[in-house]
């Protein structure tokens, strides 16, 4: 499946990426300079453009007024959308100001939303949102380590129903709320896992390994 790949001005993390022909790349104000020290070009640019270094940007970016509803972020994810993408890649998009770093989950949320997936990559950990839905974890992927960690958050008041399998704490069918950690400091076990919600949204991040 093509990916619609978004770069924004937040902590960056080393990216070793082969685009493929029919995946999107977005540079979101400053993924603009992002992408440019990477070496990589981006499909389309946009923003306000008020935190950008660079002076050469092209003359078909997409110029939005700094006083908007939407953050450069959720225009990129948007955009994505509207060219019918449902995966999408952020980087640089975590780190930096926490405000940031939280509205950039609720870009996840937005995708899961509307049938869409979306993972945050940053240095040293990543973030998903499900949304009654499964999110899973081969036996071969590299974080899937005894003792690395991941957590499981409900975003929703109430997460309906979720059964976790394959880390060192499973549980099945338990209800996990907004207003209560539970699922914080779980492990992978190296076996295969998956978390899946019945019904609700739930943030999972996990940490990376090089």
């Amino acid at each position: 499946m093509d990916i619609c790949y978004i770069f924004g001005g937040g902590e960056r993390s080393e990216c070793n990426i082969t685009f493929n022909p029919g995946d999107l790349v977005i540079a979101a104000d400053a993924g603009f300079d992002y992408l440019k020290d990477l070496g990589l070009r981006a499909d389309v640019v946009l923003g306000d453009f008020d935190s950008v270094m660079s002076y050469d940007l092209p003359s078909d970016c997409l110029r939005y007024p700094r006083e908007k509803d939407d953050t450069d972020m959720m225009l990129a994810a948007k955009l994505g959308l509207e060219k019918g993408y449902r995966e999408f890649r952020i980087y640089g998009g975590l780190g930096g100001r926490l405000d940031h770093t939280l509205g950039n989950i609720q870009v996840l949320t937005y995708l899961a939303d509307h049938d869409a997936s979306g993972i945050l990559w940053a240095n040293d950990h990543a973030i998903e949102v499900v949304k009654d839905g499964t999110i899973s974890f081969s036996k071969d992927l590299a974080e899937n380590r005894p003792d690395n960690i991941i957590s499981i958050f409900s975003l929703s008041e109430v997460s309906v129903d979720v059964t976790i399998k394959g880390l060192k704490y499973e549980v099945e069918n338990v209800n996990l709320t907004h207003d209560f950690p539970l699922g914080i400091s779980n492990e992978f076990t190296g076996n295969k896992a998956y978390v899946n919600v019945k019904k609700g949204t739930i943030a999972v991040l996990w940490y990376l390994i090089d």
